[in-house]
């Protein structure tokens, strides 16, 4: 096995940082929703407030430590959410293959042809703005890409000696599927994963930012930065650390993606997002 990688290594540190900053924030940092007017708009440093209050006097450090914890929650909810639908369907279609292949394939490519946008301005009016219902909401497009690496896998690995010895020895269908064909698959799902990580964690944001997401009290990078846009100039601080931070996330999710990519030996750039 590869050692570890500098892609990786980066990536762990960062990740680390923003769960040691979300534990901070949920054990010593004040109420992120508290408010006082008499401290609004104060810089980085003053005060006690280390990255500066908003228009509010919200502490800016709380609420990027609580939209860490909630950017966490949806992104790693979505991600294993839509990697069990999708290998479990990328599995069946390829080991099945004929008319549940067809039929499989044909709703991958449904949902490939809707832009996520759409779907999700669409589903908003649906499903609400509570966080089930924002992990629900990402997730409808989000398992196609392990669908299709599972099934492209399953179709090269179905005619293996082993999986034909299996299949000869009596083995079951769940039992060639589960133990022959999944386990050469994880290390591309774990990529793809990774990869994917970033792009929800984005999503939620710009929903969030235009008020499609979460909503008050619960924290997101989207409200931090559309609540400050407005005062950039004389309040930087108020949309540069949020969003310096959630660029932070997302550098760790591609670089996490690219590390074990090259640790397991898998093309990321073969990785269909």
């Amino acid at each position: 096995m590869s050692t570890i990688n500098s892609s990786l290594r980066l990536a762990v540190t960062l990740v680390a940082v923003a769960a040691a900053t979300a534990v901070y924030g949920a054990v010593v940092l004040p109420d992120p929703t508290a408010q006082d007017l008499l401290e609004a708009y104060l810089g980085p440093g003053r005060a006690g407030h280390l990255l500066g209050t908003d228009a509010l006097g919200r502490d800016i450090f709380s609420g990027i430590a609580a939209s860490i914890a909630t950017a966490a929650l949806v992104g790693l909810s979505v991600v294993l959410i839509s990697a069990i639908i999708g290998v479990t369907v990328g599995l069946v279609s390829g080991y099945r293959g004929g008319w549940l292949d067809a039929v499989l394939m044909r709703a991958v490519d449904l949902q490939l042809s809707i832009p996520p946008l759409l779907l999700f301005v669409s589903m908003v009016a649906v499903l609400g703005h509570s966080l089930p219902a924002m992990i629900a909401l990402l997730c409808l497009p989000s398992w196609v890409p392990y669908a299709r690496v599972v099934r492209g896998k399953v179709l090269a690995d179905r005619q293996r000696p082993s999986v034909t010895a299996a299949r000869l020895a009596g083995a079951t269908r769940l039992r060639v599927m589960t133990r022959h064909l999944l386990p050469a698959s994880l290390p591309s799902v774990l990529v793809l994963g990774s990869l994917q990580l970033g792009w929800v964690l984005l999503w939620e944001s710009a929903l969030s930012f235009v008020n499609l997401g979460v909503q008050p009290p619960t924290a997101s990078f989207g409200q931090l930065i559309a609540a400050g846009r407005q005062d950039l100039q004389s309040a930087w601080w108020v949309v540069v650390f949020p969003g310096l931070t959630l660029a932070l996330l997302v550098l760790a999710a591609n670089l996490l993606g690219d590390g074990l990519g090259k640790l397991l030996d898998v093309d990321a750039r073969l990785i269909e997002r």
